[in-house]
């Protein structure tokens, strides 16, 4: 009897020992949630990775068009059209330091064309994988990485020549940036500017500088640089004006004398445009343009044609007629756009 209470007594010790224990078992629990938050310190779009104190806007653009394309050589008259999509996806990424703030930008894209036409005039079927073209670092007013040519100064925006000032060829580049009251004065170096893998011309480094300004009711600017490998310059300049609200005229030169520096195939080139675009109604811009290009002797004149409707906040349609003409055929081209940007 004894032996009985003994083993009764052990078993309910032992069951309140393990009730007791498990009274005082720590429960986890879920980690709070990091949620997304806004960055309004760089303006709309950028929010807060994080863990971080690093700010990041994600925004591109994807377009469906359809070109059509008449050439006539003085001999035979040629047509062709085809569909074509664009795809691009851009990064930007910017914090505070000690040094000013710290950007890192990349912009990703893709495209692909059906069949021959004014747009790829070199390839059938022509499609290109996706890849990185501009990717920079800035700190302070430093800039390095590799984007498009920092010298040239043509595009008439809104006629789809999907260009703006800085065009050209891309390149690595280095260069400081010094801006204030609207003034800003840059200059720089760029390796292997020629950007031409068959040239004859050796890998060289290219200096450049660049001056804009910026008014109320216009912006200015003009930049020059050294091709040292060919030993010669190219210069530019250009004007945006706004006399009224809603009409802005625009009009850009250059002029290179056999040097590469704005990313084609050398020769002694000058270029020149002039043009104007006006917004109708809010939702509704007409643009036109002309623009010349000599090289070698080689001339080329030309005008545009555009409309561009937005048919909703970032759904654009846009409607464009190129013509070309040069002493060996007149080109004629016409663009349906449909592009919508995020």
């Amino acid at each position: 009897m004894k032996l009985k209470s003994l083993l009764m007594g052990s078993a309910a010790a032992l069951i309140t020992v393990s009730v007791a224990q498990a009274a005082d078992a720590v429960v986890a629990e879920p980690e709070p949630v990091d949620y997304v938050k806004v960055c309004d310190m760089y303006g709309a779009g950028f929010f807060y990775i994080p863990g971080t104190e690093r700010c990041l806007k994600i925004s591109g653009e994807f377009r469906i068009q359809y070109e059509a394309t008449t050439t006539d050589d003085g001999v035979d008259e040629t047509s062709s059209a085809s569909p074509y999509w664009h795809a691009r996806v851009n990064f930007d990424a910017r914090e505070e330091t000690d040094w000013g703030t710290l950007r890192t930008y990349i912009r990703m894209e893709n495209q692909h064309q059906d069949s021959t036409s004014a747009i790829d005039s070199d390839n059938e079927n022509a499609e290109f994988d996706v890849g990185v073209l501009d990717a920079y670092i800035e700190l302070g007013g430093f800039s390095i990485g590799r984007r498009t040519s920092r010298v040239e100064l043509t595009g008439l925006p809104g006629l789809m020549h999907d260009g703006s000032y800085f065009g050209g060829g891309r390149t690595m580049y280095m260069d400081y940036t010094f801006a204030a009251n609207g003034l800003s004065v840059m200059g720089g170096v760029s390796i292997d500017n020629d950007n031409i893998p068959s040239s004859d011309e050796e890998e060289s480094i290219d200096g450049y500088i660049r001056a804009d300004y910026a008014g109320s009711m216009f912006n200015i600017g003009a930049s020059y640089g050294h091709d040292t490998s060919a030993e010669e310059g190219a210069w530019g300049i250009y004007a945006n004006v706004t006399p009224v609200d809603g009409l802005l005229v625009q009009g850009y030169y250059n002029s290179q004398a056999d040097s590469t520096q704005f990313g084609g195939g050398g020769g002694d080139t000058q270029k020149y445009g002039l043009g104007a675009s006006f917004n109708v109604t809010d939702e509704v811009l007409i643009a036109a343009g002309y623009f010349h290009n000599d090289v070698d002797g080689a001339e080329l004149d030309g005008y545009s044609l555009g409309l561009n409707w937005n048919l909703a906040s970032n759904l654009i349609v846009r409607l464009g007629y190129n013509f070309e003409e040069s002493d060996a055929s007149e080109v004629s081209d016409y663009r349906l756009r449909i592009q919508s940007n995020f």
